[in-house]
Parts: C-alpha cells; sequence; structure tokens
C-alpha cells in the first residue's frame, strides 16, 4: 500500500489530514516537440518535486519518469530523517537512470536535474541538484534559496553576473551537477545540495525547472504570485503562460501555499469557471501533434506528472481544479472597468452571530471568525467568504445551508451536533480544512445541480455518510479525511455516497473505519480504488472498496 498515514496526537493515534495545498503543472511550450518535464505533489505527506529531464526526446522523458517514480517510493517510506530520505531518494533514482540508460543504447547520456522539498513542522527540507529552483515567497518578497549548479548560475550567485545577463547568456543550459549519468552514492560530495529554512504560515514554494526562471524574472514571477495570493492553480497557469510568452523550453512549476499566504495579502480565493485548456497527466503525454503550434490559437494543455499523486489527481481532477478554482475574470483592455466598492472583512467574536455578519455582507467581502463556539444555522451568501481567524477553535453548533448561492467559501471550522450538518443546493462553494463531525445524519449533502469542492477536509463520527453527493451535483472532493461515518447497528453508511448523475471527481482521499464500504455509487469505477487511500488500524485496507447500489437500494440507506 501507499505507506502508514495517520500521526500520534495526545497519545491517540489518528489520520493525518493535508495541511498543505498545492498546485503542480507542467507545460510542453510552443517549440519542443514534447515535455521532458515532470512535476509531483503529494499534499498528505508534504512533499513536493519538479525534475527537468535531459538526452533528448525520449530519453529526457525516461529520466525524468524514473526519477519521480523511485523519489515517491522512498519518501513514502517515512524512515530515518528527513534529510537522509531525500539523500537516499535522489541517489536511487540516479543509480537507476544510470542503469536504464546503460540497459538502452539508444537513451545513453540521459540524466535529469530536480529539486525535492519536503514539509515537515514548519520547516522545508530541500534536495537539489543541477539549474531547477526552489524560491520562498513571502508579500513583497522573493528569495531564490537553492543555488544553480551551472557555470552561469555561478557567477549569477556571486554577483559576477545580473540576472538579466544570465538569463540571456548562451551557456546557461550547461550544468555540472547531474542526476543519472554516473553512478553516485548518496553522501557523494559534490552531488546533493541540502538545504534547511523555514516555512512560515504567510510564506509560499514556488519549485520550477528551468523554463520558467530563464524566461522570467524573479520580479516579474513574484508579481504574478502576489496578484493571484490565494489561487494557487491560476498562479501556476499565469506563470507557464508567462514563460510561454518568451521561452523556448519546456516549463513545470509546483505552487505551495501557507495556511495564512492569502490572508497577508487581505484577500480571499478568487475563482471563475474556466474551461480553456485540457489537463493530462504523465501517463498520457501530449503528443507532438495534438500540441497546438505558435501560429494557431493558444490553449494550455499540462499534465500533472508523478506516478501515484499524478494518477490521484489525474485529468479529470484537474479539469476540475481549473473550473473551480481559476483566475478572476479581467476587462479587455476597451472595457470600462467598473467601480465596485472595496471589499471587506467583517470580525465576529463569539459574543456576535455569523449568520448577521452574513446578512450584512457584500460579494467579495469575508467574514473572520474569532475562536470560539457559535450555537447558530449559518445561511451561506453568494461571493462571501467565511473563515476561521484559527484552524478549527471556531466551533458551528448548527447547520451549515447553502441554496441556490454562487461564488462561496467555508474555510477552517468544526461543525458538530445538528441534524443536517452542512447541506449545498443548487450551490457553487467550496470547502477548505473544515472539521465535519458528529452530525445526527449525513455530514455534508451535495445536491440539484451544485458544483464547488471539499479540499482537506475531515469528515468523520457522523451518523449517516460523511458525504452525500445526489441530483445533478458534482463536486471536486480532494484530499479529505473520511473516517468512521455511518457506525450504527443496522443502519451502516459508506464514507461516500454517490447517487449523482454526474460524476463528481474523487481523488487523494483517505478512507478509514466506515460502517459499510468506503464508497457507495450508482455505476461502477474501479478507478476511484488507485485514486484514493484506503486503511484499516493504520494499514492497507483488504476489504472491498465499492459497492454498486441501484436506484431501488438507493432508497433503503443503511440496510447492510
Amino acid at each position: 500500500m501507499r505507506g502508514d498515514l495517520r500521526k500520534e496526537k495526545d497519545g491517540l493515534m489518528t489520520t493525518a489530514v493535508p495541511r498543505y495545498l498545492s498546485a503542480g503543472l507542467s507545460d510542453q511550450g510552443y517549440v519542443r516537440p514534447n515535455n521532458e518535464d515532470r512535476v509531483y505533489c503529494d499534499d498528505v505527506r508534504g512533499f513536493f518535486l519538479v525534475v527537468d529531464g535531459m538526452g533528448g526526446h525520449e530519453a529526457g522523458e525516461q529520466a525524468a519518469q524514473i526519477a519521480v517514480e523511485r523519489i515517491r517510493l522512498r519518501l513514502e517510506r517515512q524512515t530515518d530523517t528527513v534529510e537522509q530520505r531525500l539523500r537516499e531518494a535522489i541517489t536511487l533514482a540516479n543509480n537507476a537512470i544510470c542503469e536504464t540508460a546503460q540497459e538502452n543504447p539508444d537513451w545513453k547520456g540521459m540524466a535529469c536535474v530536480l529539486t525535492a522539498a519536503v514539509v515537515e513542522d514548519g520547516q522545508v527540507i530541500v534536495g537539489h541538484v543541477g539549474d531547477s529552483r526552489l524560491y520562498r515567497v513571502k508579500r513583497n518578497l522573493i528569495e531564490k534559496m537553492t543555488h544553480d549548479h551551472s557555470p552561469v548560475g555561478e557567477r549569477e550567485d556571486s554577483g559576477q553576473l545580473s540576472e538579466a545577463e544570465a538569463m540571456q547568456h548562451p551557456r546557461r543550459n550547461e550544468v555540472y551537477r547531474d542526476v543519472g549519468s554516473e553512478e553516485r552514492t548518496p553522501d557523494a560530495q559534490d552531488f546533493i545540495e541540502i538545504l534547511r529554512m523555514p516555512f512560515e504560515p504567510d510564506s509560499a514554494l514556488l519549485l520550477c525547472s528551468d523554463g520558467l526562471s530563464d524566461a522570467v524574472p524573479a520580479q516579474d514571477i513574484l508579481k504574478i504570485i502576489e496578484e493571484n495570493a490565494g489561487d494557487r492553480w491560476a498562479t501556476v497557469r499565469a506563470l507557464i503562460a508567462a514563460a510561454n510568452e518568451v521561452g523556448k523550453d519546456n516549463v513545470s512549476a509546483v505552487l505551495v501555499e501557507g495556511e495564512r499566504f492569502a490572508s497577508s495579502f487581505d484577500r480571499r480565493p478568487v475563482r471563475r469557471t474556466d474551461v480553456s485548456g485540457v489537463e493530462k497527466t504523465d501517463r498520457a503525454p501530449v503528443a507532438s501533434a495534438d500540441r497546438p503550434r505558435p501560429d494557431q490559437p493558444r490553449k494550455f494543455l499540462y499534465f500533472v506528472s508523478g506516478a501515484l499523486l499524478g494518477c490521484l489527481v489525474g485529468a479529470a481532477f484537474v479539469f476540475a481544479a481549473q473550473r473551480f478554482w481559476g483566475l478572476a475574470f479581467l476587462p479587455k483592455p476597451d472595457a470600462p472597468v467598473s467601480s465596485t466598492p472595496a471589499a471587506k472583512i467583517l470580525a465576529v467574536s463569539p459574543t456576535g452571530s455569523i449568520d448577521d455578519a452574513l446578512a450584512k455582507a457584500q460579494p467579495g467581502d469575508t467574514i473572520s471568525v474569532a475562536p470560539g463556539t457559535y450555537s447558530e444555522k449559518v445561511r451561506l451568501k453568494s461571493g462571501v467568504a467565511v473563515t476561521a481567524q484559527r484552524v478549527h477553535e471556531a466551533i458551528i453548533r448548527g447547520s451549515i445551508i447553502a441554496d441556490g448561492i454562487q461564488d462561496a467559501r467555508l474555510e477552517g471550522f468544526s461543525i458538530r451536533e445538528g441534524d443536517a450538518g452542512v447541506r449545498i443546493t443548487d450551490s457553487d462553494v467550496v470547502l477548505s480544512r473544515d472539521d465535519i463531525g458528529e452530525i445526527r445524519g449525513t455530514g455534508l449533502t451535495f445536491s440539484g445541480n451544485s458544483r464547488g469542492a471539499v479540499v482537506a477536509c475531515e469528515i468523520h463520527n457522523n451518523a449517516g455518510a460523511g458525504i452525500l453527493v445526489e441530483g445533478g451535483a458534482a463536486p471536486a472532493i480532494e484530499n479529505n479525511v473520511i473516517r468512521d461515518n455511518g457506525t450504527q447497528a443496522g443502519a451502516l453508511m459508506p464514507g461516500l455516497f454517490v447517487k449523482s448523475v454526474l460524476n463528481p471527481v474523487i481523488a487523494a482521499n483517505i478512507f478509514s473505519g466506515n460502517g459499510a464500504e468506503p464508497i457507495w455509487l450508482s455505476a461502477a469505477d474501479e478507478g476511484l480504488v488507485e485514486h484514493n487511500y484506503f486503511l484499516r488500524a493504520g494499514n492497507a485496507d483488504r476489504a472491498p472498496k465499492i459497492r454498486i447500489i441501484s436506484d431501488e437500494q438507493s432508497g433503503q440507506e443503511g440496510r447492510p
């Protein structure tokens, strides 16, 4: 299986909730006939990777893919220190690439450069080889943390060349460290650069290939990140678009935002519908014949790399991420800019009412809720974000209702008791980092023509199903922990019950200890088994994962 995804807390074993949310995309560019880059993100374990393959068409792709596979497998085994794991992971990748090249003469000389980051306990530990990069970003500040292992990069780091001079230097693509050209050991000198640095909640990490850093100056990268703070998918798309405007290389970017990065800009995430591109996993690389050339309309054809989460996230999830977490609409150059009231932050204390604040809020406003207990029914409002000042320390004892609204957000709350939990009907709502538990019925329901997303939430110990999706609803359900729901004798229920006529995106969730099978569906989709994690007492769950429920059985929920 994929390893033990539980952690020790107050003497008890609890399922690990994804703490960091990332977005990672890779693009072929408009000149190269293929993409030798790969990206990989694991929000549950907190490790992130950018790989840039070298050695020509097929060889570079092979080297990058081998690196992703070997590094992923070693980092998933959480033994030894993080530094030891990174050294071993990169060395395993190096020697596997070298061995593969020796066995296949056509791939002779293949190698790659890479940057891997592991986030743990407020620290970032980085393993780096070559000229890919890791930047640390805060408001008004971008810092290049890694060193370019190249003649030109070394001169830039020492101040002999300016950034602009280095970006235009004819030798900028040469490197003197790589992964795969010869066999190495984990502690070999002049091989792996290890860095350790703090990762503050109001900061972000950007890992990228030189396709971005050779094309877009650091201050322009910072500007793009700041303009899209809180919308990581929009950010990586904008970075890749900027690189493609001037660059000739493959370009890849992974952005990891700290939990208070967006709020440091006094804004909430901005979303819009965006179906301008098709996303592909690295298991289905974009063929050159399918790639738009410079004289064709520019469409983005990305793929999310990596064997496990590349599959977990997959084409369907990333398409949904585009749909729900895109850029704000921008006016055309000749269009008048509308004058709208400035967005406000409305603070609510335990002596106040969240629902009263919602009644006063206007689209674009954020309601910031202080720690405490709020015994009330909360009705979400279009265009308004409701966020907890400290994650899970604002407790709502009552139901959350969204009916016929758009572009709303609920983030960071503990939702307890009540009969209904969270009910979303004909609405577009994103739930993020919420804890929904001890509801007397279903924890979270999407019905009607609802869209939106559930990300990095914990849905647990509810009497009914953890999540119910019915009608024509199709939310993205990603990176959640869904455990111990529907366990009442005689009324066993699944963690997730999908009765919708559409297919919601279900990826990278952890299912554990639910009363019935983890997932009930109205139509078979065995791919969900590969796209999610299933645990029993901290180990791989060998029991059946999915039950197919007919329309007739759907009316008899709870009968085993």
